[in-house]
This record gives C-alpha cells, sequence and structure tokens, in this order.
C-alpha cells in the first residue's frame, strides 16, 4: 500500500502562517515551535532508518551497509549518515530517551551525547537514564554536556580516562586556500590544547584587551589575533631555522611595483600594493638582479629598511604604538613611513611612527595617517 500526504500549504506544519505576521512576541514560540517538529521529523526519520535496518533492506537492495544505503537513499554525506545510522540503531535500547526524542522534547544534539554516554557504559546508562533524559529536557546548552562528563566519570572512571587520550589523539588543523583566495582553518583540539589555544587568543581579542573605538567583531578580532601570535613568533630569535634562515614571510617585487598602484601575488592569493607597502615599511630588502631573460645574475647582501640603532631610538621616544589610546608595546610595533620609502620617503625618525600591526593597517587604509606630536 502506497501512502499519499496532501502536501498543500493549507495543512503544512512548517508554514502555519507567514513570518510577517507574527508579532514580536510571537517568535520565540514559532521557533520553539519549529525545534519541536524538526526533533520530532528526525525521531522519525530513525525509527524508519531501525526499521530499514531490521528488515534488511540495505542488503536486500545491494548496500554493503546502513550506512551506504542512507547515503544513497538521503544524499547526506557519509558522516552525517554514519551519525544518523548509529542514534537509529542506539535508540532501540535506550527507551525514555527515544520516547523524548518522538515527542520532540529533545533536539537530535541531545540524543547524540545521550547515545555516546549509553555506548561509553550500558549498564550503568540503563540505570540512569530516566535522570540523563530529565537533565537533557532543562539543562542549558552548556550545563548538560559537563552534566553528562560528571556522570561518566563516576560511572566509568576508566573509559573517562581512555576518553582523555582518545581526544589528544584526534587533534588536527586542517590549513587550505579556498577559491576565492582566502585560508581556512579548521580543526579539534583535545581540552588542555584547546584551552591554551582559546586563552592567548583571548589575551588580543576579548574586549578589555581593546581600546573602546574597536569596531571589528568578535570573529575578525579573533582571527587578527591569531595572525598576531604568528607574527610575534615570527619575529623572535628562537624561532627555529630551515636552510639557514629564519622562516618569515617573503615578498619579492621591484621597486616600480611597490611604488605603483595594482596588486602583488603571493602563494596564497593577491594582495594590493598598499598592503605590500606597509608590509614593507619595516623589513629586510634583498636586492637581486636579473638578466633580461628573467634569469639570476646577482643577490645583493640583505639591509634593514629601519637600521637596528633607528629602531632603538623610535622605542626611546614612542615606547609603543602611537595610535591615541593604544598600549601595545613597543617590541610589538611596526615602525610605518608616514611618506613610504617606496615614494622618496626619508627613513628618519622624523618620518616614521611605531604602530601595532592593526594600527598600521589602518593608517595605509586611511592615509594620511594623523601625526602624534
Amino acid at each position: 500500500m502506497t501512502i499519499q500526504a496532501d502536501q498543500s500549504a493549507a495543512l503544512d506544519p512548517v508554514e502555519t502562517v507567514p513570518e510577517e505576521w507574527l508579532a514580536d512576541t510571537e517568535v520565540v514560540a514559532e521557533l520553539q515551535r519549529l525545534d519541536r517538529l524538526v526533533a520530532r521529523a528526525q525521531a522519525r526519520a530513525a525509527r524508519l532508518i531501525a526499521m530499514a535496518h531490521r528488515r534488511g533492506l540495505p542488503q536486500a537492495q545491494g548496500f554493503g551497509s546502513p550506512t551506504a544505503w542512507l547515503i544513497a537513499a538521503s544524499g547526506q554525506p557519509p558522516a552525517v549518515s554514519r551519525s544518523r545510522v548509529r542514534v537509529a540503531l542506539a535508540l532501540r535500547h535506550m527507551p525514555a530517551t527515544a520516547q523524548a526524542f518522538t515527542t520532540g522534547d529533545l533536539s537530535e544534539p541531545r540524543v547524540r551525547l545521550l547515545v555516546e554516554a549509553c555506548e561509553a557504559a550500558p549498564e550503568v546508562f540503563s540505570r540512569d537514564e530516566k535522570l540523563l533524559v530529565s537533565q537533557a529536557r532543562t539543562l542549558s546548552a552548556r550545563a548538560f554536556p559537563k552534566a553528562v562528563a560528571h556522570w561518566r566519570r563516576l560511572a566509568d572512571p576508566d573509559g573517562a580516562l581512555a576518553d582523555a587520550g582518545r581526544a589528544f589523539e584526534r587533534r588536527r588543523l586542517c590549513l587550505s586556500v579556498t577559491w576565492e583566495g582566502m585560508t581556512r582553518l579548521d580543526g579539534d583540539f583535545d581540552p588542555e590544547s584547546g584551552t591554551v589555544v582559546m586563552t592567548a587568543i583571548g589575551s588580543l581579542a576579548e574586549t578589555w584587551a581593546l581600546d573602546r573605538g574597536d569596531t571589528r567583531n568578535p570573529q575578525q578580532r579573533r582571527a587578527d589575533a591569531l595572525v598576531e601570535i604568528c607574527r610575534r613568533h615570527l619575529d623572535s630569535a628562537h624561532r627555529p631555522r630551515q636552510g639557514g634562515e629564519r622562516p618569515h614571510l617573503i615578498l619579492t617585487l621591484s621597486p616600480a611595483d611597490l611604488a605603483s598602484d595594482g596588486v602583488v601575488d603571493l602563494d596564497t592569493g593577491t594582495i594590493n600594493t598598499e598592503t605590500a607597502r606597509r608590509l614593507t615599511c619595516d623589513t629586510n630588502l634583498t636586492p637581486v638582479a636579473l638578466n633580461e631573460h628573467g634569469n639570476l645574475v646577482a643577490v645583493g647582501r640583505r639591509t634593514r629598511v629601519v637600521s637596528p640603532a633607528l629602531r632603538r631610538a623610535l622605542n626611546h621616544r614612542d615606547g609603543g604604538c602611537t595610535h591615541p589610546g593604544c598600549d601595545t608595546p613597543a617590541h610589538w610595533c611596526d615602525a610605518h613611513h608616514l611618506d613610504h620609502w617606496a615614494r622618496g620617503g626619508a627613513t628618519t625618525a622624523a618620518n616614521l611612527r611605531l604602530l601595532c600591526r592593526r594600527h598600521h593597517r589602518l593608517a595605509h587604509d586611511q592615509a594620511p595617517y594623523p601625526r602624534r606630536e
């Protein structure tokens, strides 16, 4: 028998009324109703997956596993399909969790956390399931995982220790360049490493560490903080050497390119020449001679744009970033040319000011930058 449902808009449980008809006081209630509806739909899908497994449909239709069958049936990625199958099969032995999922009282992420707890200590979970489901209904998104972790430590201390070891082994960080020329980071850290990373980034990105005029959103502040931490490492004299050189950003361009307006290529994408001028305000220069065929003829001696003696004088004079209200120390600042050397500006104390990396960027983006006497 084939069951056909009336899919008319009038009977659609999702689109009950247009969003514009909702009063401000009704928006939260509507979101909560939809969350319950989504949970009920996901619970029904879990029951269908479990039923298909019980009937042997994946094997009968030529699939090697329920996950492969679900990937073909739903079009979802393998990781998502694997998780859905895992939840569906586990719920057969978790009656209280399955009931709360069916009524929409528990969201799928909370059910997934309970499934992990059940798999860790099945016998103890069976005894405590109703208590854990009650906590899953009432505790906040921040408190519930902590409650489950505490239960796990009491229920299976050895397993909790093994979990900590597995968490460390699962650490990863992926770096890739997108088609749009952006660099994407994605990863997972064990609790200890994650705390170190979050604390380090927070020390530069939290509002208490910033001046009141900072207009960046939290995501931008964290991104800038990570870059700043990496810059400080590269500027350190104690970093490892590779081929006799300390790793650092390398920018290759001619003086004419630097003085003009356009774009410059980096390994990960392109930057404009104003950005290149900012990077070369306070840098090492290595002259390279090429012949008419573009072949290397000679490499000159590397020199600093701002000499060590001049830099010491700037550190003493400015004491740190000269942007009003910024207290970044001098050793974390760049020497900014008010009139860039590539356009004829002199590398003298009168034409230089210390700026932290963020305010250095602003100085080039919003030139001319106001002098601080």
